[in-house]
């Protein structure tokens, strides 16, 4: 099959919108803000070429797209930035960006921030998980304590440049814990500055509709 791309012009190729405002308005609108997953810098044009709004740099795609392998911690922070550095560069929609869990405490969450920010995407997110984190929809995962996750988001917020770079905080105690723990934590998220919660792997409509009446 063959792909016609667009060809930027030179204006296009100058422009250089920014990502975090552009995110908050679309967040801020009244639309479902739908960001498909993006593996590489061809998918993330494909999705901009398609007319969505953004994309999300998907963790388990980066893993199955750089390494052949699952998501299951094997990909660096480095390899992380890089290639959301990459899918940034080639679109003018915002990217969101799998972070993980931050790799590492605190500390090294300061410095993940400011090197996804530098890397041009719009916002990230920050998993509950222990190292080695595992893909949300995988079993076997293990929780940090809702403290450390806490610091971490916190840590995250003070870190940014831009206070319109969006910090998303990811919990993946559904699996483990159950919903209701899953919304607690995701409520101690928001307490701690967490622009947008991320509840994974809800396991039906209902439980989707639970949470979003829990947060409205």
């Amino acid at each position: 099959m063959l792909v016609t791309a667009r060809v930027p012009t030179m204006a296009g190729l100058l422009e250089t919108p920014s990502g975090p405002r552009q995110l908050r308005t679309l967040l801020d609108g009244d639309a479902l803000v739908v960001a498909p997953g993006a593996y590489d810098a061809l998918s993330a044009r494909l999705v901009e070429e398609a007319g969505f709004p953004a994309a999300y740099m998907t963790g388990f795609g980066t893993a199955a797209s750089l390494l052949g392998r699952p998501d299951i911690g094997l990909v660096s922070s480095t390899e992380m930035i890089d290639h959301a550095r990459r899918i940034a560069s080639c679109v003018a929609i915002p990217v969101i960006a799998d972070a993980d869990t931050g790799y590492g405490n605190p500390i090294n969450v300061i410095r993940t921030v400011r090197d996804y920010e530098r890397a041009g995407v719009a916002g990230i997110h920050l998993e509950d998980q222990a190292m080695p984190k595992r893909c949300g929809h995988m079993s076997g995962k293990v929780l940090v304590t809702v403290g450390d996750m806490v610091a971490k988001v916190q840590a995250a917020v003070a870190a940014r440049t831009d206070p319109d770079f969006v910090i998303i905080a990811r919990t993946d105690a559904r699996g483990v814990e159950g919903l209701e723990a899953a919304i607690d934590r995701a409520g101690q998220y928001r307490e701690a500055g967490a622009d947008v919660l991320f509840v994974e792997a809800p396991e039906s409509d209902d439980e989707i509709s639970l949470i979003a009446r829990s947060f409205g």
